[in-house]
């Protein structure tokens, strides 16, 4: 047996998708993968115990609505299990698998906010901390820690967290680019998607007061292998494609091949909000809300979801919001994310 292979229970692996966090090594644990669940290291107790306790208080949510909404956007989790690792007991998460069944799948965690301290941290922690991915973070409230990427001759590319340290500003944005594969032509689909599933989260983070997120991450997915099917499928098509999955059909007749209308985004996004009914929440933010709170793009495939999806992850540093107040911290850096997306179908 390799040396380096960690020694894992039968019918257990090494989760080969993980781009960020602790990997495998002589010292640290790393995340494994069992038949469609993956399963993550407890940690540290104090932070474990806070993760399950996040975790078990959003799947337990009956009569809160702000917490069951929630659950739309976080991977399912399963149970807290032990596993004997190199001969030795620990503790795992076992969650659902974003990725189960996906043939090309392309990763990306992006740590949300300009803060990744929590309030119980230590002065050297917090100085730590502030160290960290300061030209992303500071400027637009994101940080690259790792992502993977294929491309269509079929190669994967892997950037970790030192590449995540080096970028600044343009460089983060270039980066999400080349995450899209949308270096030389953007993929309207993908992108329009993605916007959908992050206009969402952001409407539930400018109505709760609940909880404040430090060093938590969106994990971006999605399977490069099926969206070059439906892209390949929708060649020659005047309206919108059928999706692979389902037979949704399109909406509107008249849309752009892969694109939105007349090919202005910002003023297809405006109209698209303006014939929403407005939401105002105490700060006097008005926020465009449909009746099932979710945007929809007229013309977009309801089934993309399945093969792209945006999840919050990495609860180990969830606390109560402070005095009832919104977590701007987090907003501000899902606010960046957006807008570096919108401004990719300019």
């Amino acid at each position: 047996m390799n040396q380096n292979q960690p020694q894992l229970p039968n019918g257990f692996c090494i989760l080969e998708t993980q781009v960020a966090g602790h990997l495998f090594s002589s010292a640290a644990l790393g995340m494994l993968k069992n038949n469609g669940y993956v399963l993550k290291p407890f940690g540290k107790p104090e932070c474990g115990a806070r993760e399950l306790n996040f975790y078990e208080c959003v799947e337990k949510a009956e009569e809160d609505e702000v917490l069951k909404k929630l659950q739309q956007f976080i991977p399912r989790f399963h149970r807290k299990v032990r596993l004997t690792v190199n001969q030795k007991e620990h503790t795992f998460f076992q969650m659902e698998d974003l990725t189960h069944g996906m043939q090309q799948p392309c990763i990306m965690d992006v740590k949300i906010g300009k803060r990744t301290w929590d309030p119980l941290a230590s002065p050297h922690k917090r100085a730590v901390e502030e160290k960290k991915y300061v030209q992303c973070k500071q400027v637009l409230g994101i940080c690259l820690p790792g992502f993977q990427v294929y491309n269509e001759k079929g190669d994967i590319k892997k950037y970790d967290r030192d590449y995540g340290k080096q970028l600044d500003v343009e460089g983060c944005r270039g980066a999400i680019r080349n995450f899209l594969n949308s270096q030389h032509k953007v993929c309207r689909p993908l992108v329009q998607e993605l916007l959908r599933q992050l206009y969402d989260i952001r409407l539930w983070f400018r109505e709760q007061k609940l909880y404040h997120f430090y060093a938590s991450s969106l994990l971006i997915v999605y399977d490069y292998d099926q969206l070059q099917k439906r892209l390949q499928q929708s060649e020659g098509q005047a309206t919108a494609p059928e999706c692979l999955h389902c037979r949704c059909a399109p909406h509107h007749q008249h849309q752009q091949h892969n694109g939105v209308p007349n090919g202005n985004h910002k003023t297809y996004i405006e109209n698209i909000k303006d014939s929403l009914e407005e939401h105002v929440v105490e700060d006097d933010t008005h926020i465009p809300k449909s009746p099932n709170n979710a945007y929809r793009i007229p013309g977009e495939c309801t089934c993309l979801h399945r093969f792209i999806k945006i999840r919050m992850i990495d609860f180990a540093h969830v606390f109560p919001a402070s005095n009832g107040s919104l977590d701007t911290n987090y907003l501000f850096g899902l606010e960046s994310l957006i807008s570096i997306l919108e401004d990719l179908l300019h």
